[in-house]
């Protein structure tokens, strides 16, 4: 077998399997199918849009994501599939990669300390790690000190290289991209954005949705983008803050809130607050829909109890209102 970056033969592992294929054309599907939806474009015409390089690499995300998923009800992974029937064909730094792309969620990083042709600096600017330092030849010549990219770090014997699927991010996409992790995560818009292997690994499609949802419209030149949210709002984040008066404790508004139907429990003091009529307003003409459904159900928002306060987040001015 050739070089770590070797995935030939996983590829074709995956291409004799027809259940393993589709669980791999769905996660694809994840990654790039509400954009092409959205833009009205097919795979086809992304390189012709956005360059000959980008279908592959695009592609190359999704397939990354999927080598980390479990699978039930027998909680199959591909890659430990595959090294149990096929895994004496590999190398052992073939291996060792295989695994850090399976066990190692993508992230978004800062670039600095950069050597051309030699390594760079990352920093993870989603999580509370330290700086660290990764071998890498070709994607060190094309990136400047402060970059943003989204890529797995892998480790490597005794270093770090990085994955073959690499996003750059523009500062829109930045935006975009943690507007849309904190409505799907329902964080608040005040909170640090911290987040865990576990989150990152959920939201892993959004990645690729964020960086075509802003190359798309820019290299198309349509109307500009408007989010909105599924009353057809402008997408505003708002996180409200109620005091608890003097004399009330928790388990008292625990008490009032299980009396409201439109308050869903996710949690011993969470509630999802559900739209209780009516079906969703259209989305505006030239904008993108971000929400959450549960059940077919419009998730309004999200109240906690915190301390000696009631906390809401909403994503509109209405919904604040």
């Amino acid at each position: 077998m050739g070089t770590r970056n070797d995935i030939d033969g996983l590829i074709r592992f995956i291409g004799r399997d027809d259940v393993w294929k589709e669980r791999l054309a769905g996660v694809v599907d994840e990654h790039l199918l509400p954009a092409m939806e959205e833009f009205e474009v097919d795979f086809e015409e992304l390189g012709e849009i956005l360059g000959e390089t980008w279908p592959m690499t695009l592609w190359g995300c999704a397939f990354e994501d999927f080598l980390g998923r479990i699978y039930e009800p027998d909680g199959q992974n591909i890659v430990d599939l595959y090294f149990k029937r096929q895994g004496w064909k590999e190398t052992a730094l073939n291996r060792a990669y295989f695994e850090g792309l399976r066990d190692t969620p993508v992230s978004l990083y800062e670039v600095s300390g950069i050597e051309p042709g030699e390594s760079m600096v990352l920093r993870d600017l989603l999580r509370d790690s330290a700086p660290v330092t990764v071998r890498e030849k070709s994607a060190t010549r094309g990136l400047k000190p402060w970059d943003r990219i989204a890529v797995r770090v892998v480790p490597e014997r005794e270093h770090h290289v990085i994955s073959g699927a690499l996003l750059p991010f523009s500062a829109e996409a930045v935006d975009l991209l943690t507007d849309v992790l904190r409505d799907s995560l329902k964080l608040g818009k005040r909170k640090k954005l911290r987040l865990l292997a576990g989150q990152l690994r959920q939201c892993a499609p959004l990645f690729a949705n964020a960086w075509l949802f802003e190359s798309l419209p820019r290299v198309l030149d349509p109307e500009p983008l408007q989010l909105g949210n599924t009353d057809g709002d402008e997408l505003v984040f708002h996180d409200l803050r109620f005091p608890l008066a003097a004399g009330v404790v928790q388990k008292d508004v625990v008490a009032e809130l299980r009396q409201v139907p439109a308050f869903d429990p996710a949690g011993p003091k969470i509630w999802n607050w559900l739209a209780t009529e009516g079906p969703p307003a259209n989305r505006p003409s030239g904008g993108i829909v971000l929400g959450q459904v549960m059940s077919g159900v419009t998730v309004l928002g999200v109240l906690e109890l915190k301390g000696k306060a009631l906390t809401l987040s909403v994503n509109s001015v209405a919904r604040a209102d």
